[in-house]
């Protein structure tokens, strides 16, 4: 993988980050995923696997996708692509034939950005970081949280049921590739929310960055629990702003 780099712009204080605008954010970083459709348990769903928060002048012309083979100054894993989606309304995702033919969509398209990518474009810009690249426990493509837990829990008991999740067993290939060796790993911001439905991938997930530098604002439900980077009242998102800061500075980061 090639090197991750600096923002060549000042590094932030709290107050500074806190005070990007999303205007700030789309100036400083552009955002592309990685989109598909997928079969599973006798339905075809809508996915996201990947994102990449990177700014402008990292992203090759016409061709964004040699991207997916830098090495990023950060990794972010969250609960679910939610309304992600590509800026052109015409794109149509490929579809694939199972779970182990994801690692081959390599496409990478440009995507509108939303309030919670900001949140992590802020922490990137108060570190001088140009590059993030976003997991998510699950790939589903689900803007309401009810329907996606109900949706874990009903795929869960079928064969290759959890396979919507980067972080099962028949892609772990896969999420190597995005996510490298633990030896010289990027720190890992955790920020999957609460709920329970989720924390059997959680599980899975923190397997698999064993090794890594974690941090995340941890919740009172439980070890499992992580604050979402953006909740709704503004002074709950600059709060998690700064605690994953303090986190970040205790770390050595």
């Amino acid at each position: 993988m090639m090197e991750g780099g600096l923002f060549p712009a000042p590094v932030l204080d709290v107050a500074g980050a806190q005070a990007l605008r999303a205007a700030d954010c789309k100036r400083m970083f552009a955002v592309h995923g990685l989109f598909y459709d997928v079969p599973i348990g006798g339905a075809t769903w809508s996915c996201r696997s990947v994102l990449e928060l990177i700014a402008h002048d990292l992203v090759p012309a016409g061709d964004p996708s040699p991207v997916l083979s830098r090495r990023p100054d950060l990794l972010v894993v969250m609960m679910n692509p939610g309304s992600s989606r590509s800026v052109e309304p015409s794109f149509t995702p490929p579809r694939v034939d199972g779970p182990r033919a994801i690692k081959a969509v390599r496409t990478l398209v440009e995507t509108v950005p939303d309030t919670t990518q900001y949140q992590v474009m802020k922490v990137m810009a108060a570190r001088g970081w140009r590059h993030a690249r976003v997991l998510n426990l699950s790939d589903l493509r689900e803007t309401k949280s009810p329907n996606l837990f109900r949706h874990v829990q009903a795929l869960a008991g079928l064969p290759d049921g959890d396979a919507h999740s980067i972080f099962s067993d028949a892609r772990r290939d896969e999420l190597l590739g995005h996510i490298g060796p633990a030896q010289g790993s990027p720190p890992v911001i955790l920020g999957w929310g609460r709920h329970k439905t989720l924390f059997p991938l959680a599980e899975k997930c923190l397997a698999a960055l064993k090794g890594r530098v974690t941090v995340g604002v941890r919740a009172p439900e439980g070890p499992l629990a992580y604050a979402h980077p953006s909740p709704m009242m503004q002074k709950a998102k600059d709060a998690w702003i700064e605690r994953i800061l303090g986190l970040l500075d205790e770390a050595g980061l």
